[in-house]
């Protein structure tokens, strides 16, 4: 009877899921929404849900689209898939099943389960060390289907992607951008080592950089890290490595005058006035005002006193007043893509496009305000070349007064000539790209 009653219970929780995915393809391939806010208002709209189905299901959808290249393959075949609304039952509990086992889901009574379902034998898991290309024989195998020649490392992103990303090592990218990102802090004054100290005693491995003097890594926090009394006392920030990299490649020095144009809610303006040692002063905008309430809030928290935000509508500003400008651009966000992955299937290459219009616009306006011998740096969360060193030397080509500056890779310390692209493997981080330009 016990037996009987846990198929069910199993049976019951899978079909849920399904829905849920269903649901989630939909609001993505459809409606372009992000999958993490779709789930989230879904969730809060529906409490029946307890916290292991909640994890379920938040395992299960984000693995279906990091995976959906291969997924899709396994599930369909080369016959492409039919519309969200148009997947039959059975071909849900398929792709369930392929999502999860690339992910290595380790709970053996839900992967039974959809096994049984799916008239499989039962799933076996991954081996210690297992490589890509170990894991889509084993999986691929598993479902007695063939790996389509190419696939390995073009198809876990859209094709045009893989052509964007002409400057991109696409094997290495690949592999990373398939791994579960860590979570990255910023020690905020205070010494990273006293600070994992403190997050210890709340039971939390953080790890500090080797060369990032402020930087923490967390692998797998349990804890609502917001909650925490380091957080509400100001002493860290949540920010990714490779956005910290952006803040380290403009080395404002205390005292100096710097602009964040677009600001969004504050993370890097933080940084650079930490950096300043609350000397001189950062002027952080952006065109929305709730953003502006959120770095607002975020400041008052950090107890800096040199960063002041403001509303800015993308026009010159007057006078050639800033020791330095960042702009870190509105972009595709593709150096994200592997903690939002949905977001790979969310973008086109229209968006990149129009993207590149916009971020020449912004670098033009705001390079009007650096002034002589001043540092612009321009910087995006992209991978994607057109968005990246075309923009610059678009730029340059109208703008003989600046000139690219050489400075060292933050994570590294190996030299550049003023472009860096940062890799995930660079610091098990996200993509970002950061240039800096002198004015002459």
């Amino acid at each position: 009877m016990k037996e009987n009653h846990s198929k069910d219970n199993v049976s019951s929780r899978l079909r849920s899921c399904a829905e849920v995915l269903s649901m989630l393809h939909s609001k993505v391939f459809e409606a372009r929404q992000p999958a993490d806010r779709a789930l989230s208002v879904f969730l809060r709209e529906n409490r029946r849900f307890g916290s292991r189905d909640r994890r379920l299901v938040s395992e299960a959808a984000f693995a279906m689209f990091r995976w959906w290249g291969w997924v899709k393959l396994l599930a369909f075949g080369d016959f492409p898939p039919p519309a969200a609304g148009r997947i039959d039952g059975p071909a849900w509990a398929k792709i369930m099943l392929a999502a999860l086992a690339l992910d290595g889901y380790p709970d053996q009574e839900v992967m039974g389960a959809l096994g049984r379902l799916c008239g499989l034998a039962p799933v076996v898991g991954p081996g210690q060390g297992e490589t890509l290309a170990d894991k889509a024989r084993r999986v691929f195998g598993f479902f007695r289907s063939p790996l389509p020649e190419g696939a390995l490392w073009s198809g876990l992103f859209p094709e045009w992607a893989s052509r964007e990303a002409s400057g991109a090592n696409l094997e290495s990218l690949s592999v990373w951008m398939q791994r579960r990102p860590p979570l990255w802090l910023r020690a905020q004054g205070v010494a990273a080592g006293e600070l994992a100290k403190e997050l210890a005693t709340s039971g939390l491995a953080a790890m500090p950089h080797p060369r990032v003097a402020a930087a923490l890594k967390l692998e797998d926090a349990r804890v609502n890290l917001y909650e925490l009394p380091a957080f509400r006392a100001g002493r860290f920030e949540v920010q990714d490595l490779a956005s910290q990299s952006i803040g380290l490649a403009c080395a404002p020095k205390p005292g100096e005058r710097w602009w964040d144009p677009c600001a969004g809610a504050g993370g890097k303006s933080l940084q650079l006035a930490s950096l300043m040692g609350g000397k001189g002063s950062v002027l952080a905008t952006d065109v929305r005002e709730r953003k502006l309430e959120e770095l607002r809030r975020r400041t008052r928290r950090s107890g800096l006193q040199n960063v002041r935000a403001d509303v800015w509508d993308g026009k010159k500003l007057r006078g050639k007043s800033f020791d330095g400008v960042l702009v870190d651009a509105p972009c595709s966000c593709s150096g994200t893509w592997r903690r939002n992955p949905d977001a790979r299937w969310r973008t086109s290459p229209e968006d990149v496009a129009e993207l590149r219009v916009t971020q020449l616009d912004i670098l033009r306006a705001a390079s009007a305000s650096v002034k002589s011998g001043g540092v612009l740096v321009y910087a995006t969360c992209s991978f994607f070349e057109r968005e990246n060193g075309d923009v610059v030397r678009g730029f340059l080509e109208e703008s003989p007064d600046f000139a690219l500056e050489g400075f060292a890779h933050p994570l590294t310390g190996a030299p550049c000539g003023g472009m860096l692209q940062v890799s995930p493997a660079d610091g098990d981080c996200d993509a970002t790209f950061v240039a800096r330009l002198k004015r002459q």
